[in-house]
């Protein structure tokens, strides 16, 4: 019975995020926008995507290529601010300010024959670190934490081009990914302390079609299907403990569970753009990326004789990209973009607390560049904020710690820089 009592417990802590969670993380799919023109059109390139931004926006875009290249989607550098209201308990908001190093992109592009080309390429979507310390000396409550999350995906695509108006695509990405988490509260009128952990990697397979479509004289359509995620190998630890001291009652227990099997459990995706593109003056494009939902066992496994299944929910979400570039004298390219990234988690319920943070963000992006015969240069900056729900703390009227749903926030903001070199 104790054992059972065990598992019922730590799951409802790992499966919750923890006591104090600040970052919506895995809930988004896409915080940040990779690529060449479409970091600084927001991802709105599924109907014009070309080079790198083909390879992961729209693989049939790359058909068209009429020349070998090498694209380097340089490193993001910026600066993240989460806050979580009444995180661990009534008054005390937990914040955390971080510096993140981003590498996002890199492909190389290989013209087969006519109409056939190839690709290789390797991209971080999504990453997030932060690590922060905060005290409370009034009532002498004491927090640290920290927070680790990043994918990585790469693989081949080829592009085809069927005829003057159709071209096609596919892509596979293999795709790692890794995160972990570590807690620690103490507080000292409680005579309580308490600490949650987890790691977990998982290694699996997407694979995208797509196909561009050119229906009148610059306008054109793009449409690409993303399998949800197979997942090859997964691996999970957690570990939660507490210490409850004091007159009047008094005790302590931990829980340590390893080589847990790990799902990141990606859902499928559906993207569909329109665009319009005259070439050397101007181009737009609006796109809507749809995420379907997903239930999936986040971490499952047997460990002396117990069986422990966490099991997670992706509910279904729309995300707009739109965007635009001006290029003066043809050469120098000014790009502007708005886009989604909405939460995948399940509404919260303070009657059930065993659910994610859920943060909608929204970002804005701009940048520059320089055209030539060879190279292509881009820098540029982007903005993401968003606010949504969390889970917090209030004293009943007898006294006792009860969930309750609370304010939570994210902001970000990215400088980044791209280069292309055409042979």
């Amino acid at each position: 019975m104790r054992n059972n009592q065990r598992a019922r417990r730590m799951a409802f802590v790992i499966v919750a995020c923890s006591s104090f969670g600040l970052q919506a993380g895995e809930a988004n799919y896409q915080p940040f926008i990779v690529g060449e023109r479409a970091a600084g059109m927001g991802g709105a390139v599924a109907a014009t995507a070309d080079g790198m931004d083909a390879c992961f926006y729209n693989p049939a875009g790359i058909g068209r290529e009429q020349r070998d290249s090498i694209s380097v989607n340089g490193t993001l550098y910026g600066i993240q601010h989460f806050e979580s209201k009444d995180a661990a308990f009534p008054g005390e908001n937990l914040e955390a300010s971080s510096f993140s190093t981003i590498p996002t992109g890199l492909s190389v592009v290989k013209k087969l024959n006519e109409g056939t080309v190839a690709a290789f390429s390797v991209f971080v979507p999504s990453q997030y670190s932060v690590r922060e310390i905060q005290a409370f000396k009034a009532q002498q409550h004491y927090y640290n934490f920290s927070q680790d999350e990043q994918t990585l995906q790469l693989g081949p695509s080829i592009g085809h081009v069927v005829n003057e108006r159709l071209s096609i695509g596919a892509s596979v990405f293999g795709v790692y990914q890794t995160a972990s988490q570590f807690e620690n509260l103490y507080w000292n009128d409680y005579s309580y302390t308490y600490s949650a952990n987890y790691k977990y990697s998982v290694i699996g397979l997407i694979g995208t079609l797509g196909a561009q479509y050119i229906f009148a004289d610059e306008w054109s359509a793009g449409l690409t299907f993303t399998t949800p995620s197979a997942t090859l190998s997964g691996n999970g630890r957690v570990q939660v403990s507490e210490v409850l001291g004091g007159p009047a009652a008094s005790g302590a227990d931990a829980i340590y569970y390893e080589k847990l099997d790990a799902d990141n459990g990606l859902p499928a995706q559906m993207r569909a753009g329109i665009g319009w593109r005259r070439a050397g003056v101007a181009s737009a494009g609006l796109d809507l990326t749809h995420h379907l939902s997903r239930s999936y066992n986040w971490m499952e496994g047997e460990q002396d004789g117990n069986t422990i299944t966490i099991r997670r929910e992706r509910k279904a979400v729309t995300d707009v990209q739109v965007g635009g570039e001006y290029i003066i004298r043809k050469r120098y390219p000014i790009r502007a973009g708005f886009f989604t990234s909405f939460s995948s988690a399940p509404d919260l319920d303070p009657e059930n607390p065993t659910g994610v943070s859920q943060i909608d963000l929204y970002g804005v992006t701009a940048s520059a560049g320089s055209v030539g015969a060879n190279v292509i240069l881009n820098v540029g900056l982007s903005y993401v904020w968003g606010t949504g729900n969390g889970y917090g703390k209030r004293l009943n009227d007898t006294g006792e710690l009860q969930p309750i749903i609370s304010e939570t926030s994210e902001s970000g903001l990215f400088a980044f820089a791209s280069t292309a070199y055409r042979f």
